[in-house]
């Protein structure tokens, strides 16, 4: 081997020798042949511009293609330059590199998270009165007299959220209970599912619903009485009765909720609602924090269509808004359909009707042929479909419509997307195999959960269809991509290492398998970890960005304290993550 070939091979490529060789032919510089090898393969300035920013070694899974597990990956200039064996990673090391080693733990994709309600979890965190550890209905009345005894004199609303249904009275909670704490200040507070209001006597009256109100959703007693449930629908009177928050405090909400996200390894999200209750600061508030370099993350958008909306104004309305957020952090990539309620509600669309009320099947919240127009329309604006469903004729009646869209277009590549998914006919999950329509799964919920299961679920599916719900390895064995989501807040805290737990595991935390929820349904720790990585970024179309740990993509990568994919899957939710870092740069790091 001559010494130049030799040269050539210890550099990373020809073209690095062509460029340093002619730097020195264009200073005119003779050199002998040993000086020339010396510059060539030498100059530490050159060297030094090859070295990567952070290197990372040690046990790292890469999510691609072919699960490769590697010792090392190097991150430059917010790109991933190098996945590979710890010995060819020296070559990116230089003495400005921070190199990590994980030690006992692992290095992985940073997490997408498919469905949260960024937003909204900010917002109740910052600005509300919190529910959600509650455990009776004295005590929810406690939580409240407490907080407002500690409101500032003046306060023209309060609003609330975390109760759960089957802590309440048969019928639901009452206005004139709520109204002993509250007094004459209009009080709302959103269930824990967010399909349901508990509202006081003023707040009824500020949003104008009394005995005349004819209002679907509105709970009545036997004298026609409002009674202070307001479900669904009727739950618009309220919002338009309650004052908007202001853009900046939607920002401030913003960016409470994903610093919270980042410390579970979050570095991207789908954002369902950004017109929630009709608001257009939402939307202003990720655009212009967009527009000032204030998002830590990057956030997919999904824009909320209602019943009743003229279809062709809607798509115009959409469009427009995608129009105006694309090109930076944030972007509008799908439309929201709310095609039915919660189970709890009784307002879950079922193809058989509900244990405790024969006849009673729930109502779909639009016509069969609205969605089959509405669907064909998104799709050829070049949007995507994103279809909440707890029921499974609700499920069914968002197949047919797709399964009417592709059959119009010849195309199953828009990636549609369900989420939910509570009952669900497995025929229906066949076809969502075959139409390549994403499953955005809730695995935090696959447990006989208290306050649930045997409270509500039971007893208004039957123990049959409950015992049933939320399938997920059926999806993977219909050939669906699967994503995870936590529907945050309704999940507190939406940590997808919980969500790995539980999909591999489907019981408690703590291994206790009393409350086990269907154990034919358990699937991998690995097949999870790809709900929670590649396949989240499939789903927003950014795979080719990021989602997997692949040269030239962006460097969103995550460093746990135990490797995941080797410990008893109970111990997953008690993993730390120690970085998170979105195109190399360093959103949260451990304390």
């Amino acid at each position: 081997m001559s010494q130049v070939f030799f040269c050539k091979t210890i550099l990373r490529g020809g073209e690095n020798v062509k460029k340093r060789i002619g730097k020195f032919l264009a200073a005119a510089v003779i050199l002998t042949l040993p000086l020339l090898l010396f510059a060539a393969c030498g100059d530490s300035d050159e060297a030094s511009s090859d070295a990567a920013d952070t290197v990372i070694k040690g046990k790292i899974y890469t999510e691609d293609a072919n699960d490769s597990v590697v010792e090392a990956v190097a991150v430059k200039d917010g790109e991933i330059v190098y996945t590979g064996d710890a010995a060819g990673v020296e070559e990116f090391t230089g003495d400005d590199t921070e190199v990590i080693e994980t030690g006992d733990g692992a290095a992985m994709p940073s997490f997408v998270e498919a469905h949260a309600h960024g937003v909204q979890g900010g917002y109740e965190g910052l600005y509300e009165a919190l529910l959600y550890e509650g455990e009776s209905y004295d005590q929810y009345l406690d939580m409240m007299k407490e907080f407002m005894g500690n409101i500032p004199e003046g306060t023209p609303f309060v609003k609330g959220s975390g109760w759960i249904n089957g802590y309440t009275p048969e019928g639901g909670p009452l206005a004139t209970d709520l109204d002993k704490v509250t007094g004459d200040i209009p009080v709302v507070l959103t269930s824990g599912d967010h399909h349901s209001y508990w509202v006081n006597s003023a707040c009824l009256k500020m949003a104008g619903l009394d005995k005349d109100s004819d209002v679907e959703g509105l709970k009545k007693d036997s004298d026609g009485n409002p009674t202070g449930l307001v479900q669904e629908r009727a739950m618009d009177y309220i919002d338009k009765a309650i004052p908007d928050y202001t853009v900046e405090q939607y920002k401030e909400a913003i960016l409470a909720y994903q610093n919270e996200a980042a410390s579970y390894g979050i570095t991207a999200y789908f954002e369902p609602m950004v017109n929630l209750n009709g608001s257009e600061n939402i939307l202003k508030a990720y655009n212009e924090l967009d527009e000032e370099g204030g998002l830590l993350m990057n956030v997919y958008g999904g824009y909320q269509v209602m019943p009743g909306d003229d279809i062709d104004a809607f798509i115009k309305e959409v469009t427009a808004a995608k129009e105006e957020a694309e090109g930076g952090m944030f972007n509008i990539l799908a439309v929201k359909i709310l095609t039915d309620g919660v189970v709890e509600g009784h307002t879950a669309y079922l193809l058989e009707d509900y244990a405790d009320t024969p006849g009673d099947r729930g109502k779909p919240e639009f016509d069969t042929e609205y969605l089959k127009e509405l669907y064909l329309k998104i799709q050829k604006a070049g949007i995507q479909v994103h279809a909440h469903c707890i029921g499974d004729a609700a499920t069914q009646q968002t197949v047919d419509a797709l399964e009417y869209v592709a059959e119009e277009t010849g195309t199953t590549d828009a990636r549609h997307a369900i989420t939910h998914l509570q009952v669900v006919d497995k025929a229906d999950i066949e076809r969502m195999g075959q139409l390549n329509i994403i499953a955005v799964t809730n695995p935090y919920w696959y447990l006989q959960e208290p306050g649930y299961y045997h409270e509500v679920e039971v007893p208004y599916l039957g123990e049959e269809r409950a015992s049933h719900e939320y399938p997920q390895k059926d999806f993977f064995d219909a050939g669906c991509v699967v994503t995870t989501g936590s529907d945050y807040p309704v999940t507190i805290p939406p940590a997808p290492l919980d969500a790995i737990q539980r999909g591999a595991t489907r019981c408690g935390f703590d291994g206790d398998k009393s409350n086990l929820l269907g154990e034919d349904q358990i699937v991998s720790v690995q097949d999870m970890m790809k709900t929670c990585t590649y396949n989240g970024a499939y789903q927003n179309f950014a795979e080719e960005e990021t989602g997997s740990l692949e040269v030239g993509k962006s460097g969103d990568i995550i460093v746990l304290d135990q490797d995941i994919a080797e410990i008893d899957p109970v111990q997953i939710t008690k993993t730390k993550v120690l970085k998170t870092m979105l195109g190399g740069k360093t959103i949260y790091n451990a304390k």
